[in-house]
């Protein structure tokens, strides 16, 4: 008996194609069936690729093991005399005798996740939230901390690249963020809700309660936050506000102060303005 021709094809190209050898009974036929159903394809691979990434990262920082990056070799000494100086370039009247530097220090240690100088032990998966007395310079500090990281930005690009979901440039008051929705909406607000977004957001409680787009009324930071708070995994928020927790409670709602817990290191500044 001779042999089973070959396709015109893979005889000219000389190439032997193997063949699937046909189902002979319904149980082989049911089970190529499934094995054909189940095959998925590139763009179904892919999305479950992304999936499992994700899960992974998310793991990894509940964890705390974001900082698997490669951390630079750093002069921490030198990186904290950087941010004094950069402190009296944004404010030269500034006197560093009445100021905390605990918050310094540990700003320095957040920023290059080192535990020794992460003297209020701040939690590296968490932003930053100021609060506290009028004038005592909550604002300043987190401008020095914006101002610092595109430092660290030009000096470390790779280093900042890798922690993107920590830093960033996206810095606005929360009235301003009300009032870009009452001009233009909740797509204004899009860029701010997604994730590898840090965002930096100073007053918070000083923004018009509620905002208003052609008659719809939202309290929008109430709305920012919640939004911010899914994506925490991803996206790092940092606050500066008067409002203790309980106030914030009262303003945004018992279920925004709980999840503010798990969002941010609460650093409080006490006592008289420094403006006087």
């Amino acid at each position: 008996m001779g042999k089973e021709p070959q396709p015109i094809g893979a005889v000219l190209i000389g190439v032997t194609i193997k063949r699937t050898p046909p189902a002979r009974t319904m149980e082989q036929l049911e089970r190529r069936y499934e094995q054909e159903r189940r095959q998925l394809s590139p763009e179904e691979e892919k999305k479950q690729g992304l999936e499992r990434l994700q899960k992974k990262m998310h793991r990894l920082r509940k964890e705390g093991l974001n900082h698997i990056t490669r951390i630079p070799k750093i002069d921490m000494m030198e990186e904290y005399k950087r941010l004094c100086k950069l402190l009296l370039q944004l404010e030269p009247r500034f006197d560093e005798r009445k100021y905390d530097t605990r918050i310094l220090k540990s700003i320095v240690g957040w920023v290059w996740q080192n535990n020794s100088w992460n003297l209020l032990n701040l939690d590296y998966n968490k932003g930053l939230f100021l609060f506290g007395a009028i004038g005592r310079g909550k604002s300043l500090t987190m401008r020095l901390l914006y101002e610092y990281l595109l430092s660290v930005a030009r000096r470390y690009p790779e280093y900042y690249k890798k922690n993107n979901d920590r830093f960033g440039k996206d810095w606005k008051s929360a009235s301003v963020i009300a009032n870009m929705y009452a001009n233009y909406g909740l797509p204004e607000l899009g860029p701010m809700l997604r994730q590898y977004h840090p965002l930096y957001i100073d007053e918070l409680g000083r923004e018009p309660i509620p905002a208003s787009n052609y008659g719809t009324r939202m309290n929008v930071m109430q709305f920012i936050l919640q939004m911010r708070y899914d994506v925490r995994s991803y996206s790092i928020t940092h606050v500066t506000t008067n409002l203790s927790l309980d106030e914030i409670a009262e303003v945004y709602g018992e279920y925004i102060a709980d999840r503010c817990l798990e969002m941010f290191n609460f650093i409080e500044f006490r006592g008289e303005s420094l403006r006087r």
